[in-house]
């Protein structure tokens, strides 16, 4: 493997998505800087070319680059973190030159087709054993109105490593494919931490939080509402509506239309207010699978950027009764 391989077996989106919120508009996506203070997002991703930029500070680049930047780290180092994020680091790095006469020989090569493999890794099923039930740190949730039946029916722990409540997400199998984290250090933002975090890179993300727990509830009732965020869920199913799941970001990705195209039952997006589903390339095509219906903020109960969930039960079945279908 050389550099350019590494760079272009990366999605820039989700791996910076570790370090900046981002926020897609018309297909490029925008963020704070995490070079320099601001309060205006004028940090742009690309996923078409591969590349970001930042306005306020002059910087861009790929993947390489932002490491190289965001840990204040020399080249060397910059690639064991990329391989280690990529899942390669323990291949062997070849430099470009060294790979000439390679690269020369794959023109000529008879392409085989095969089946691409499902970057997707798997956890062991005792995976979560390593960390803790905190009493006093679960309960910064349960403060948000989480219950602890359902803080136990998604099993979140305490990660004192890393001061985070950290949870499992399955697959629709229920395999272990990745942990969620959510730090509980108040100044995360002034350190320029990460609220929400995943201990391994995504590619892309080819799961629906809460789907494979709440299975049985979205078949009784044909249907899955879907929250933007894991956390959106617990407080769900605390109130007792259990057939909901979260997309783990705000837009909708081919893999995720895939599964609910399968699963055929009615699908209703409870996005953040702030998120226009009539702009989701995905969405518009999963209409012509299933039903597709959005909550309506008719009577404008919820600010901006609040989940359906965020101003109370009463709020919520407000704006879900008033949901509209999406033709």
């Amino acid at each position: 493997m050389d550099l350019e391989e590494l760079i272009d077996s990366i999605d820039i989106v989700e791996y910076i998505s570790q370090f900046v919120e981002l926020e897609e508009k018309n297909g490029e996506y925008w963020g704070l800087s995490p070079f320099s203070e601001e309060k205006t997002p004028s940090f742009s991703v690309r996923r078409e070319s591969n590349s970001f930029y930042c306005f306020s500070s002059g910087i861009g680049g790929n993947v390489f680059t932002f490491t190289k930047f965001y840990y204040q780290c020399d080249a060397s180092k910059a690639v064991d973190i990329l391989k280690k994020y990529a899942g390669c680091d323990g291949a062997e790095f070849v430099p470009r030159k060294r790979m000439a006469a390679t690269v020369a020989c794959r023109k000529y090569m008879k392409k085989q087709t095969r089946r691409k493999e499902s970057k997707i890794k798997r956890f062991p099923d005792d995976c979560m054993v390593k960390y803790e039930k905190r009493e006093d740190k679960l309960q910064v949730w349960e403060a948000e109105g989480i219950s602890r039946e359902s803080l136990d029916k998604f099993q979140v722990y305490y990660d004192s490593f890393s001061n985070r409540l950290v949870y499992p997400i399955h697959d629709i199998d229920g395999n272990i494919v990745n942990i969620g984290g959510r730090i509980l250090d108040p100044e995360w933002k002034e350190k320029g931490m990460r609220k929400y975090t995943y201990l391994s890179g995504w590619g892309e993300m080819g799961v629906i939080y809460g789907l494979y727990e709440n299975m049985k509830y979205i078949l009784e009732k044909k249907e899955i509402i879907l929250f933007e965020g894991c956390k959106s869920v617990l407080i769900a199913d605390s109130w007792g509506i259990h057939n909901t799941g979260a997309l783990l970001t705000s837009h909708l990705n081919p893999v995720q239309m895939k599964l609910l195209a399968k699963l055929g039952v009615r699908v209703v997006f409870a996005l953040d207010k702030e998120v226009n589903i009539k702009k989701d390339h995905n969405i518009n095509k999963l209409k012509q699978y299933v039903n597709v219906e959005y909550v309506w903020d008719k009577d404008n109960l919820l600010e901006e950027k609040d989940s359906p969930v965020d101003k109370g039960v009463n709020v919520y079945d407000s704006v879900y009764e008033h949901r509209l279908r999406f033709k």
